[in-house]
């Protein structure tokens, strides 16, 4: 992981530190972000004493949204600070920190989830280029623009996850969740279970390295098909819009984590 992060700050280069995030962005030739910070009216904050960790899109990433969408949030500044604010996290959070975690709250107010499995990822983003430095904080760069799931979770009907093993056990597969009216229908599907036993599970918040209390509870897992069905009482959008973890146990007796999955507020969906 070292190796990769000083790539990626090769890639990229630094910036003298005397100019602040806004000044970063200009001499680096993001000509579309700085547009849209303009438009959004953000210039003077993210000029101002921070300090911020940004993840600036490219102008690749704003061209590859789809047809229309830059145009309208240019026509809508309160949306468009909603998004710009979702790559702003407080403080000033260097690459050899982002990777040690497993989301950051936004000051947009949620939260986007970090993943260093295959490259370092913002929810389905890529970092490119890392710790290019401003006075007033850092700024990451990433390959496409990421949007606040309250901003999308209406759109979407069905979606799935993918859910890891824990704490060696062998356990992983997928969990769905699909919209039914104002509840949720959430089906998850593992292999390796052990068989002969049910595992309780549920959603938590947190992350899958500090789970937090239950938000959620779920029917348990039968061992034997790895399989659960619950119809939760709760629209799809709030499950997407928060930031939840699937936590499967060991057993009603054995409360150890064997297997965890990230479900919402930016978790990469499969």
């Amino acid at each position: 992981m070292k190796k990769l992060l000083f790539a990626l700050v090769l890639t990229f280069g630094t910036v003298a530190s005397a100019q602040t995030i806004v000044d970063v962005a200009v001499e680096n030739d993001f000509t579309t972000l700085v547009t849209a910070v303009q438009a959004a009216d953000l210039v003077d904050v993210l000029s101002g004493d921070g300090p911020f960790t940004v993840f600036a899109p490219t102008d690749e990433a704003f061209a590859a949204l789809p047809e229309g969408t830059l145009e309208a949030l240019l026509d809508d500044p309160a949306a468009l600070a909603q998004v710009l604010t979702y790559h702003v996290v407080a403080g000033e959070v260097t690459a050899d920190t982002v990777v040690t975690l497993g989301s950051a709250e936004t000051v947009q107010g949620e939260s986007v989830t970090i993943t260093v499995d295959d490259g370092v990822m913002v929810n389905d983003a890529n970092v490119v280029a890392t710790d290019v430095m401003a006075s007033n904080g850092v700024v990451h760069v990433i390959d496409r623009v990421i949007l606040p799931p309250s901003m999308t979770a209406g759109a979407i009907d069905r979606i799935e996850y993918e859910v890891g093993s824990l704490n060696d056990s062998g356990v992983s597969g997928h969990v769905t969740l699909s919209r039914s009216g104002d509840q949720t229908n959430v089906t998850i599907a593992l292999d390796g279970t052990p068989a002969g036993g049910n595992h309780p599970a549920h959603f938590h918040t947190g992350d899958c390295n500090m789970p937090g209390p239950v938000a959620i509870p779920l029917n348990n897992v039968d061992g034997d098909t790895g399989r659960s069905v619950t119809v939760v009482d709760a629209p799809l959008d709030a499950i997407l819009t928060g930031n939840h973890l699937l936590m499967v146990h060991l057993s009603p007796d054995d409360l150890s984590f064997v297997a965890c999955g990230e479900v919402g507020a930016g978790a990469p969906a499969h």
